[in-house]
């Protein structure tokens, strides 16, 4: 699903490149510097980590093994690929006080990639490449991003603190590093350290949208709504289409009681045009050339155009079905009904499983209100506890 790839917050890396920086910002020395002060605190206080996220009108509902750590390792389609070349990564490692055995450091990332989801097994295949190569900027952070996944938060951070600290410049870590470090930091709770690596990450052309996408989501679990929303907006004016932000956008405005603009919000992602009666957004298809791209678009504008005269939406995009935003009769939104080729984007967070893997808990938490047309929403934390918020 697009969402479900749209933020790839665990993306493996092959190596880190020379990235095009779009404004000055603060060096990544001084972000590394941040973070250990940050961690410095954290240690020193008595709460764990995890508590520092939690605000004071959550109560814990019910204690049980943690299924956010699985939906981890199965969110990260990308996570299991490198980019082709791994000779000209190992090659890249740079320079160790011992010889690196190359053939032996191929065959560790060469194990590892095959390892696939098999954590345990791909763990190990890292640990190999680093005690191989301990100066391999991309072994660190490929293993801190399985343990990410594996949710080893502190371990995840710690080796991925190492990679930007291997880094050839420190003034232009890999962008996807640093991302997958905001995402450590914030699983332990150091939320300010987190929106410090999304900041920097974003300086990346490839990786902007992304990253400030989860400095939203950063500056939400913080209880920071305008915040959270000016960056949502700044990201919606560029790109319309983007639809995670869009149902972000949504559930932040329905925290915070402003109804209507939630609702608007809502069905402007029900009525997307791009990505109507489709999977996928047409977006993806622009890596095909600008033929394919326009097919695309061509094939879901008849889609829509189709369903408008089938009577499942109305003129404006707005189903039919029920309220604008697609509700059930009980009130709660369902997204579709039970035909298949009427889906509308909205149909993706009919419930909070396209997120609850991706989005910190308040988040979720926001958007299962949302859908239930209630002023308290329940997601899953970090620690694998289901909380309650209240948003009244």
């Amino acid at each position: 699903a697009a969402a479900a790839s749209s933020l790839l917050p665990h993306t493996l890396q092959p190596w880190p490149e020379s990235l095009e920086i779009q404004k000055e910002a603060p060096s990544a020395t001084m972000l590394l510097a941040r973070a250990h002060l940050a961690r410095a605190v954290a240690s020193a206080s008595v709460a764990p980590p995890t508590s520092q996220a939690i605000p004071k009108n959550v109560t814990n509902v019910n204690a049980r093994p943690s299924r956010r750590q699985t939906a981890l390792a199965l969110f990260a389609a990308g996570a299991t690929s490198l980019a082709p070349g791994v000779n000209a990564a190992v090659a890249a490692a740079g320079a160790a006080d011992k010889p690196v055995d190359m053939r032996a450091l191929v065959r560790a990332f060469d194990d590892a990639m095959a390892a696939g989801a098999d954590f345990e097994a791909a763990d190990k295949a890292w640990t190999r490449a680093i005690d191989i190569a301990p100066l391999n900027s991309a072994a660190w952070s490929n293993r801190g991003t399985k343990r990410l996944q594996a949710g080893r938060w502190a371990e995840a951070r710690d080796d991925l603190d190492r990679s930007v600290e291997l880094s050839a410049d420190l003034n232009q870590p890999d962008p996807l590093t640093l991302n997958n470090l905001g995402n450590a930091e914030g699983a332990l709770g150091h939320w300010d350290v987190a929106a410090s690596c999304y900041l920097e990450a974003s300086k990346s052309r490839e990786m902007e949208s992304i990253a400030l996408a989860n400095l939203a989501l950063a500056r939400f679990q913080t209880e920071d709504v305008d915040g959270a929303l000016k960056v949502a907006r700044s990201i919606l004016r560029r790109d319309p289409e983007f639809w995670d932000v869009r149902a972000a956008a949504a559930a932040f405005l329905w925290a915070a009681g402003r109804e209507a603009e939630a609702e608007q919000e809502w069905s402007q992602l029900c009525r997307s045009g791009r990505g109507f009666g489709a999977v996928r957004s047409a977006e993806d298809a622009r890596a095909q050339g600008p033929v394919a791209y326009a097919a695309r678009l061509l094939e879901q504008q008849v889609a829509q155009q189709a369903a408008v005269v089938a009577g499942v939406v109305g003129a404006d995009g707005a189903r039919t079905d029920g309220r604008d935003s697609g509700s059930g009769g009980d009130g709660a939104r369902t997204g579709r009904d039970s035909g298949g080729g009427g889906d509308t984007p909205c149909a993706m967070y009919r419930t909070t499983a396209t997120v609850s893997a991706r989005w910190p808990p308040r988040c979720t938490a926001a958007l299962d209100a949302f859908l239930k047309v209630r002023r308290v929403g329940r997601a899953m934390d970090y620690d694998g506890v289901v909380k309650e918020y209240n948003f009244l």
